[in-house]
């Protein structure tokens, strides 16, 4: 029987006529994954150059006035469609992880945080038959693929005056894709064939951003950040070197009250430098992405912020990896969310709904519900 590669495999298949988890994380280097708190999630993502909790602008830790911790689950519910039939899948991930704090004496903040950068969680199954030893045989493959790359930060923030705050960040790009594929024969008389392969993968990036507050009421944020490139090694052998893309995010939000905050963010990554590459490893390319949010807060009790807030907010995006050449997939979606405080505010408890829609509008849909948790420590 031929042997055929893997990571070609991979990036050849035709779409399936099955799939577990999003269909549309099987290309590139996956879905990618929004380094946010469940407090910017429920907001649609429009409050994360300004939050302390996400990793998206390191210059807003400069606002931590005591040690912070943060760990976060989602628990994803997906029902995709695509011309070959329909298929669910769940998964779990844990898509922020940080710790940040001042630095005592000084008007200094450090913090590290874990997020994910892509996820690449996948089943496909295809049924087709073939020619064996003169006889027509039903054979059925399945292509699996767990992980996905990580993105793992040092950020540290100055608090230059009332109005201004400056941060810089340092990011190691790591990861790792389990790929097996698997051939069973409708003839019980032929072995199953089996092939695994492990890709992973090793990459530098900076960051910087700044916050800067021209009246009371409004802030503007900013960030920058390049990636370099990531090197993908196929087991123990180096097979592709493939560039990250540069992306910026721009935002706005206005507090009109004590109780009420409402923000607007921009962010874009130039995905299309990883083209060529991606198109030299046998796969379609990538294309330039971009997300637009918009979200409100309203408190409670403005003297305990966290304790039942109500949180609502909108996003629209675009995927960077087609599934078929010519074809851009976009999702939008809306989300909900709040949380509460405990023992006099040293823990907290942070809970987002999101409902997002995908699809490349020519057949290719997906509807998703994801719930994630944060749990948060003051000490």
């Amino acid at each position: 029987m031929r042997r055929v590669s893997l990571w070609f495999l991979l990036a050849l298949l035709p779409v399936p006529v099955a799939a577990q988890s999003s269909q549309f994380g099987i290309r590139g280097l996956g879905i990618p994954v929004r380094p946010l708190s469940p407090r910017a999630t429920a907001t649609g993502g429009a409050f994360g150059g300004f939050d302390i909790e996400s990793s998206v602008n390191p210059a807003s830790i400069a606002g931590t006035i005591q040690f912070t911790s943060l760990f976060t689950s989602a628990q994803n519910f997906r029902s995709s469609t695509n011309p070959f039939g329909s298929s669910s899948g769940r998964d779990n991930r844990f898509p922020q992880i940080l710790v940040a704090g001042p630095v005592g004496g000084t008007p200094l903040a450090v913090a590290v945080s874990l997020s994910g950068y892509t996820d690449r969680n996948f089943s496909l199954g295809t049924a087709d038959s073939i020619d064996l030893r003169g006889a027509r045989v039903g054979v059925f493959d399945t292509l699996s693929s767990r992980g996905g790359l990580s993105d793992l930060r040092f950020a540290t923030a100055w608090r230059a005056s009332s109005w201004l705050q400056l941060g810089v960040g340092l990011h190691a790009i790591t990861g790792s894709n389990r790929i097996e594929n698997r051939r069973v024969f409708s003839d019980s008389s032929y072995a199953f064939a089996l092939e695994r392969s492990e890709l992973s993968y090793l990459g530098l990036g900076v960051s910087a951003g700044a916050l800067i507050r021209p009246i009371p009421r409004l802030t503007l944020a900013g960030s920058y950040r390049s990636d370099g490139n990531v090197k993908v090694d196929r087991d123990t052998t180096r097979i592709a070197t493939t560039d990250l893309p540069t992306s910026y995010s721009l935002g706005v939000r206005w507090q009109p009250s004590m109780r009420a905050a409402v923000a607007a963010s921009y962010q874009q990554a130039n995905w299309s430098s990883a083209d060529a590459d991606m198109k030299q490893q046998g796969g379609i390319g990538a294309l330039n992405a971009y997300q637009v949010s918009a979200g409100f807060e309203l408190l409670r009790d403005p003297k305990d912020p966290g304790h039942r807030p109500i949180r609502f907010g909108g996003s629209y995006a675009t995927l960077p990896f087609p599934l078929r050449a010519g074809k851009q997939a976009h999702e939008y979606g809306i989300s909900v969310g709040t949380g509460i405080r405990f023992t006099g505010g040293r823990g907290g408890f942070d809970f987002a709904l999101q409902q997002l829609w995908r699809s490349d509008g020519d057949g290719y849909t997906e509807r998703a519900t994801i719930l994630t948790f944060g749990f948060s420590l003051r000490p």
